[in-house]
């Protein structure tokens, strides 16, 4: 099985200068958990995800607070302290970012015509969950995990069972 047969070729890109809260609102809207990302020559740049989002949202901090009375004599000691934030109000503090801060740039592909076998390794040793298909350089499609087992479902194998 190829990765042209069970990939999506209608693919949902977002913009390097597209806002955080832009991108979410699509994902969610076409629930999806990531994107590529696109210059306007649609050229592709890198990939948004779920994942990335998340590891912006600082929900957790850092807070030095002072020991009292210090259990030095002769310097104030503070210790490390770590406080938890609201989520809305962590996204709210990354939401007007460009797509750009936050996407993986590197990005792991595909080419079309690849076995439905490679897909799989590459998803594996790369601990990716989508990969963008090229053919001659140009974004053709994307496959999802989803998209592998869909295929694997419509096999001649588990046809018979």
């Amino acid at each position: 099985m190829k990765v042209d047969q069970v990939m999506t070729k209608d693919v949902f890109v977002v913009r390097p200068d597209d806002t955080v809260a832009g991108a979410v609102k699509k994902l969610a809207e076409y629930g999806i958990s990531g994107a590529p990302v696109v210059d306007h020559e649609g050229r592709l740049v890198g990939i948004i995800t779920e994942a990335d989002i998340l590891n912006a949202l600082k929900v957790k901090y850092k807070r030095l607070q002072m020991v009292y009375p210090s259990l030095s004599l002769v310097s104030v000691s503070f210790v490390e302290t770590f406080d938890n934030k609201e989520a809305v109000e962590a996204f709210n503090e990354i939401s007007t970012s460009m797509v750009s801060e936050l996407m993986t740039k590197d990005v792991v592909t595909i080419e079309n015509g690849s076995e439905l076998g490679q897909v799989i390794q590459l998803m594996m040793d790369k601990k990716v969950n989508r990969i963008p298909v090229m053919e001659d350089g140009e974004l053709v499609g994307i496959v999802s995990r989803a998209d592998v087992m869909k295929g694997l479902a419509s096999s001649e194998i588990v046809l018979k069972v």
